[in-house]
């Protein structure tokens, strides 16, 4: 853009030149016999040199463009969107959970497994197959179907600690959605480990105790 009126500017300037020096005795003349009634060549020039420059220093809305979106507010914006949610996991030094907050935008059972896993609350390859949300007599209820893989994976664990990984997964996803208890099973079956059979609904209890949140 300011090339274009860079380049009408000297074109202004050309023209108005040649036409001063190629008229110059009648020009004198004529400003001699009607001085005040006509605009001079020096005078037009001036006046397209102010109005191009002009048209130069206008901002980008004033020519009908919309201006450049502020970077700063858009991603103020972004992080404005996003919620926080608390991740519960073992500390390995008790049987008391540690907890961190997480920003989502969008809070989704795969995503709350994933963030387990940055803990080790759940393995590699642990995939949600299911996840759906009932309210039966007021009460809340969360069911959680994952792959066999997070069975496997608790087999491996002693009592205590597949106590702390199943306390983890409950308590992150009962904070998440606000609900009272969570059904947790492998394969559309119900979750049997060599240490117990998650066949009743895990409810939050005084057995679960948890750490202030992390720094």
């Amino acid at each position: 853009m300011k090339n274009r009126k860079l380049m009408a500017v000297v074109s202004v300037i050309i023209v108005l030149t040649l036409v001063a020096c190629g008229n110059a005795a009648e020009n004198a003349t004529v400003a001699e016999e009607n001085t005040g009634s006509e605009t001079s060549a020096n005078d037009l020039l001036v006046n397209s040199l102010e109005y191009l420059l002009s048209e130069d220093d206008k901002t980008p809305s004033e020519e009908g463009q919309a201006p450049e979106e502020d970077d700063g507010q858009a991603e103020k914006e972004e992080m404005t969107a996003q919620m926080e949610v608390t991740i519960y996991y073992g500390n390995g030094a008790s049987n008391m959970l540690s907890s961190e907050l997480t920003a989502m935008e969008q809070v989704t059972a795969e995503k709350l497994i994933d963030a387990l896993l940055k803990h080790n609350i759940v393995s590699l390859g642990t995939k949600v197959n299911s996840f759906e949300e009932e309210e039966v007599d007021g009460v809340k209820k969360l069911h959680l179907d994952l792959s066999k893989t997070f069975r496997e994976y608790l087999k491996t664990m002693s009592q205590e600690g597949e106590k702390v990984i199943m306390s983890s997964v409950a308590a992150t996803f009962l904070e998440a959605y606000g609900a009272e208890e969570i059904v947790i099973t492998v394969e559309g079956k119900v979750l049997e480990t060599e240490h117990m059979s998650y066949e009743e609904p895990i409810r939050l209890s005084s057995e679960i105790f948890v750490a202030p949140l992390s720094e």
